[in-house]
C-alpha cells in the first residue's frame, strides 16, 4: 500500500504579497485590454488599469488572510499543538525523522 507523502506549509504574509501581485498584473492587463478593445482609449484604459491594480491587491490580500484563517479543507497537523523556540537545526531534524521510523509513523 503506498502511503501520502505529506508536508506541512507554512504561508507568511511575505508570500502572500507576491502572490497577489504576480495575479495582478496578469489580471490588470487583462482588464486594460478589455477596457481598449471596448473604448479603443487608450489612457482610459490605462487610469482604469491603474485604479483597478491597487484596489485589487488590497482585497485580495485582505481576502487570502481570512482564507487562511478558516479551517475549512485544511487538517491540523498532529504536531501542531507543540510550541517551537527556535528553526530545526539539520541534525535535529535527522533525530526526530530517525525516531519517527523507530515508532512506525514514518517508512
Amino acid at each position: 500500500m503506498n502511503k501520502p507523502n505529506r508536508r506541512i506549509d507554512i504561508i507568511d504574509h511575505t508570500r502572500t504579497v507576491f502572490k497577489s501581485i504576480s495575479w495582478r498584473v496578469v489580471a490588470t492587463l487583462t482588464t486594460m485590454t478589455i477596457v481598449y478593445l471596448f473604448t479603443k482609449e487608450i489612457f482610459l484604459s490605462i487610469g482604469v488599469g491603474l485604479v483597478e491594480v491597487i484596489a485589487k491587491i488590497l482585497f485580495y490580500y485582505l481576502h487570502e488572510r481570512i482564507w487562511n484563517k478558516i479551517k475549512f479543507g485544511k487538517k491540523d497537523h498532529p504536531l501542531s499543538d507543540i510550541p517551537v523556540n527556535r528553526k530545526l537545526e539539520p541534525q535535529d531534524r535527522e533525530v526526530i525523522v530517525k525516531k519517527l521510523k523507530d515508532l512506525g509513523y514514518i517508512d
